[in-house]
């Protein structure tokens, strides 16, 4: 994904609130207006000049003089007008964004992650803050955005950051070690040491604070260093040991207890006691692009993701005509053979179809999903998609390549092992290919969403694959296994695959005017179910497959959001429409020299001793 698409998606996937969205009129509406205008002009010109011309056609048999219709847009136009308007905006959204965060270079280049190279720390980071820019939230959260740049980097995001500010949106960041100039942006700051508020206020009343306590700043000192190194960890509690947490344990409730005891405390507490209680509405809360947008989007970005890894989707597919060269010349011509030799060929060769065809495709898939996977939740809990455009997307892109590189691999084996030249076999072989492989892709689905990490799903991904190949119908006959196991069979779908194609190819099949594949079917005791019937079981287990990877990932995304009954979208809006917590109607009572009292007031009081000793 670029830069540009990255942005794009907020603007597509998170429309602004109602609130700040810009009411362009519509279609009709701007229809509308134009004959007011016109009727509004017409009356000033008198009735003795011509009428200025109206944008609307009128009925046939209509009078001039007669009243005019009004103009007639159908349904589909006007939306097709809305869509293309609401668009030509998106864009226009997403191309101030790009200016106005400096991405224009590279706007085209990948954003990258981990295993493949793109843009930037900086830039990255601006991209991100970018596409909560264009959402037009109220309030941004963000956590360390100067971390890990360079001076000029971070300098950067903060003053950009502080247009965002400055433009009337609430700006709320985290911030390690700010350098002098970073430090001058910020208006509001809180100083936090093991959890307890060291200060809370206006940054330009930090430094007489702290001289009032005792600290001052030097006139060249960069203030956020001077906090850090003289008040947080004071000289004597470095060189002491920073590893005595009851030194600092201690420090921390003295610095506490000082700026309870301050104020600036007594001011911020006034403000708490008397919040801004003005009532919000509907329009101010985040909008969901509708369920239909969420799905084409995803799945036109999984189109150019596809398109940008050509190569994966070339190694699948050469990959399925290699093995079906390497199994077809390994047996070729088996038909021309003795009867004992076709039998154990065509057995190990369609033992190999199925183990191939399902083991690779869950390979591939998992291969791909766990990297995808955090992906996925990321943008799951900013609000981009819900999980079922996600998962639908997902099999509407990949099910095509599952479908596609099992007819390659029948297409290229089946006529080489020489198996029976019958035009239906040859669909029926096909098509319990093409079953494995969704079915693998369903499986690799569901070991992709139920683990975090590659190296867990290749863990148990043969707990999972040996007993189903084990029990898969070649190297046990499971007619006559151990009883207590025999179940296993059953949960197999290359047991499935291979007693669907053993029976295609040796039902009715002669060799020299002997039956002899009707005889052998009965020795591998394969069962009784029809070829379809097995065909069947394994799209069923692929269906439970499918079912378990969705509640995998609802699962996944409910742990993101917590308890659902208590964070429900319907009951935190009904919350918030309506009336205020009862903590904010209750004004404390508080003496009134105390709720009067100014943080530029500065009253005698003592220096404060924090001193360990």
């Amino acid at each position: 994904m670029t830069v540009e698409e990255a942005i794009e998606m907020s603007t597509i996937l998170r429309p602004p609130p109602l609130a700040s969205q810009s009411r362009a009129p519509s279609p009709m509406a701007s229809i509308v207006g134009e004959r007011e205008a016109s009727a509004e002009a017409n009356a000033a010109r008198g009735a003795d000049q011509l009428p200025l011309p109206v944008t609307a056609t009128r009925p046939k048999g209509e009078a001039q003089g007669g009243r005019s219709a009004p103009p007639k847009i159908s349904a589909s136009a006007a939306a097709a007008a809305r869509e293309a308007e609401i668009k030509a905006h998106n864009q226009a959204r997403c191309s101030h964004a790009i200016s106005l965060f400096g991405l224009d270079k590279c706007r085209g280049t990948a954003v990258g992650d981990s295993s493949s190279k793109g843009i930037s720390g900086g830039e990255k980071k601006r991209t991100a803050i970018a596409m909560e820019w264009v959402t037009e939230a109220p309030v941004l959260f963000l956590d360390e955005p100067t971390s890990g740049l360079d001076a000029h980097s971070a300098l950067m995001v903060a003053r950009q950051l502080k247009d965002i500010a400055d433009a009337g949106r609430t700006v709320v960041t985290v911030l390690h070690q700010p350098s002098s100039d970073m430090f001058e942006i910020i208006d509001d700051i809180l100083i936090l040491f093991e959890g307890r508020i060291v200060y809370l206020g206006e940054r330009a009343n930090l430094v007489g604070y702290l001289e009032r306590m005792g600290y001052p700043c030097g006139m060249y000192t960069n203030p956020a260093d001077h906090v850090f190194n003289a008040v947080l960890f004071e000289g004597a509690t470095v060189a002491k040991g920073m590893g005595d947490s009851q030194r600092i344990e201690q420090r921390a409730q003295n610095l506490l207890a000082a700026w309870q005891g301050s104020p600036e405390a007594a001011t911020m507490q006034a403000l708490i006691d008397s919040p801004d209680l003005t009532a919000i509405d509907k329009t101010q809360f985040r909008q969901t692009s509708p369920p239909l947008t969420q799905l084409k989007y995803l799945i036109k970005r999984a189109g150019r993701n596809a398109i940008r890894n050509r190569l994966v989707i070339k190694v699948r597919l050469i990959q399925s005509i290699f093995f079906g060269l390497l199994i077809g010349l390994i047996f070729l011509n088996t038909d021309n053979k003795s009867v004992a030799v076709q039998r154990q060929n065509y057995s190990g060769a369609m033992f190999f179809s199925c183990v191939t065809q399902f083991l690779l495709t869950i390979l591939a898939v998992v291969n791909v999903f766990t990297g995808e996977r955090l992906v996925f939740f990321r943008e799951w809990q900013a609000a981009y998609y819900g999980l079922p455009a996600y998962f639908a997307a997902k099999n509407i892109v990949e099910l095509p390549i599952q479908i596609i590189s099992p007819i390659l691999y029948a297409a290229t084996c089946y006529w080489l092992l020489g198996f029976q030249h019958d035009g239906i076999k040859f669909v029926l072989f096909t098509v319990v290919a093409m079953s494995l492989s969704v079915c693998g892709f369903t499986c690799g689905f569901l070991l992709g969403a139920s683990f975090k990490t590659l190296s867990a799903v290749l863990a148990a991904l043969p707990a999972m694959f040996l007993p189903f190949m084990l029990f898969g119908g070649l190297l046990v006959n499971t007619g006559n296994s151990t009883v207590w196991l025999r179940w296993i069979q059953w949960a197999s779908p290359i047991k499935y695959g291979y007693s669907a194609m053993m029976k295609n190819q040796f039902s009715g099949y002669v060799v020299d005017g002997k039956p002899i594949g009707d005889e052998y079917l009965r020795e591998v005791q394969l069962g009784s179910f029809s070829i379809g019937v097995n065909i069947v079981f394994v799209l069923g287990i692929s269906l439970l497959a499918w079912v378990l990877s969705y509640a995998a990932l609802a699962h996944l995304t409910k742990k993101g959001r917590g308890d659902s009954a208590k964070y429900s979208t319907k009951k935190c809006q009904a919350e918030l429409l309506g009336p205020p917590d009862a903590r904010f109607t209750k004004v404390a009572e508080k003496p009134s020299h105390v709720a009067t009292l100014k943080a530029t007031e500065e009253p005698q009081k003592p220096m404060l001793d924090l001193s360990l000793d």
